[in-house]
């Protein structure tokens, strides 16, 4: 490959803080606003002109991850619930209790637009929006803060401490902490996605739903769609007119500009082919139109950072806990397809349909491979995550919030939903201020008196108590 050295040049610092928010959606925009509440000074910087990441730019919906499955109890009720009731006051969300009762948060993605602006600049929060980080600064293995890039050139921000909440793990990996990518088998990770709304099908019926959904399943059965679920009449919006399709799949890198190109295109065209169709050939959605699709293709899984500990699916699975357990959460291990095998492939597992005809399953389904993990399991429990999880291998100064926390290719596909990534945001943004106020590396912080300020503030509600 042919390379280009570039001239070294003055990069201007524009702001010194405390706290670097790298990322701002579900993950780091808990991060950024905690760790202001504590008292630290924070820069929160996002690539989008909006906050929110996958609940608004990838339009995903609901929030998942955040009560217990039969008694329908919250296991988060910090910075989470206060975001869900302010989005309810705009009349973008249900109440708090209702989204507990439907095991879903419903939401519209302006009114967490504007929820997001307010909780930021309430708290103090210095926001950089249309700014990507283009690397990180390190000294003796210690970040000191990260390069940006936007509008106005090429910048630098300077930092006390750094939380890398931006799903990729781009900033632990640009400042040279030990990182991992997919499955040991073959490095592939989770099928990525995209959702859409779905729009002028305000009056289709029930049995017109039902149709159109039989419709499309039996065009995926004779391939003519790739898609892993034919519900086209999805309801995760507030407001119930609109449908919110999940059903895109696409295998490839999330971190390789050539792949997530070509998924956009993919998807896209997929999406405007199963349009068409609707309103040449399913009754009731004639007037049907995309309003919108989402800002960008979604990941699940890219590349995550080796921690001082990793989680694993046994840990998801068996609902443990932790001495240093610092987010709850409730999840299966739910793993799409690595590669991008459509219906009725749904979920990586030994029992899956593909069997023998995956190289995957025909080397691992006696090993590493996991058997069905329903959705929801009799245990009226939740695991935990380790603040030790959070804390990458190779730098100093740096925590880690979100899907690229240290776990595994399988534990990941637990932990990956948005009401767990606001818990652990919010661990990290708290225990980043904490390490400031106190002048201690964040492996240095006192981990017992964490746990009792996010208990305080309702991230572990009565966790003494279990």
């Amino acid at each position: 490959m042919r390379t280009y050295t570039e001239p070294p040049r003055a990069i201007p610092v524009i702001d010194e803080v405390d706290v670097i928010v790298a990322g701002g959606g579900p993950s780091g925009l808990p991060a950024a606003v905690a760790a202001a509440r504590q008292g630290a000074s924070v820069c929160l910087i996002e690539r989008y002109g909006f906050l929110g990441g996958m609940a608004t730019a990838g339009l995903v919906a609901p929030i998942l991850g955040h009560i217990r499955p039969k008694s329908a109890a919250s296991v988060n009720n910090g910075l989470l619930k206060e975001i869900v009731e302010r989005m309810h006051t705009l009349g973008g969300a249900p109440a708090w209790q209702t989204t507990c009762r439907e095991g879903g948060i419903r939401f519209e993605a302006e009114a967490f637009k504007r929820v997001a602006d307010m909780l930021v600049q309430e708290a103090g929060v210095r926001l950089l929006l249309h700014s990507w980080i283009a690397d990180a600064i390190v000294e003796d293995g210690v970040i000191r803060g990260v390069i940006i890039e936007n509008k106005s050139g090429r910048q630098a921000v300077l930092g006390r401490c750094v939380v890398d909440a931006t799903g990729d793990a781009d900033v632990a990996f640009r400042a040279g902490a030990f990182t991992r990518q997919g499955r040991s088998f073959d490095g592939r990770v989770q099928s990525m996605g995209i959702f859409f709304h779905l729009n002028g099908v305000a009056q289709v019926s029930k049995s017109q739903e039902a149709q159109a959904t039989e419709q499309i399943r039996q065009r995926m059965v004779a391939g003519e769609f790739r898609f892993f679920d034919p519900n086209v009449a999805n309801r995760q919006t507030m407001h119930r007119e609109v449908f919110s399709p999940n059903m895109a799949r696409w295998s490839g890198d999330p971190t390789d500009v050539r792949d997530l190109t070509q998924a956009e295109l993919d998807i896209r065209q997929e999406t405007w082919k199963l349009i068409e169709f609707l309103r040449a050939e399913a009754p009731g959605f004639e007037g049907c139109f995309p309003h919108p699709l989402a800002t960008q293709v979604g990941a699940r899984e890219s590349r995550r950072i080796l921690g001082d500990y990793v989680l694993t699916a046994q840990d998801v699975l068996e609902r443990r806990k932790f001495a240093d357990g610092v987010a709850r959460g409730v999840w299966w291990v739910e793993l799409h397809c690595p590669l991008g095998r459509s219906y009725p492939v749904h979920v990586c597992t030994i029992d899956c349909v593909a069997g023998e005809g995956c190289p995957y399953w025909k080397a691992e389904h006696a090993g590493e491979m996991l058997a069905s993990s329903p959705p929801h399991d009799e245990e009226d429990d939740w695991f935990e995550i380790p603040y030790r999880s959070l804390m990458p291998q190779g730098v100093e100064n740096l925590l880690v919030a979100g899907r690229c926390i240290s776990a595994s290719h399988q534990a990941t596909a637990g932990i990956r939903v948005m009401g767990i990534c606001a818990a652990i945001g919010q661990a990290a943004g708290t225990a980043a201020a904490i390490s400031v106020l106190t002048d201690r590396q964040p492996r240095q912080i006192d981990v017992t008196a964490l746990r009792q300020v996010l208990v305080q503030d309702g991230l572990l509600e009565d966790y003494f108590a279990h």
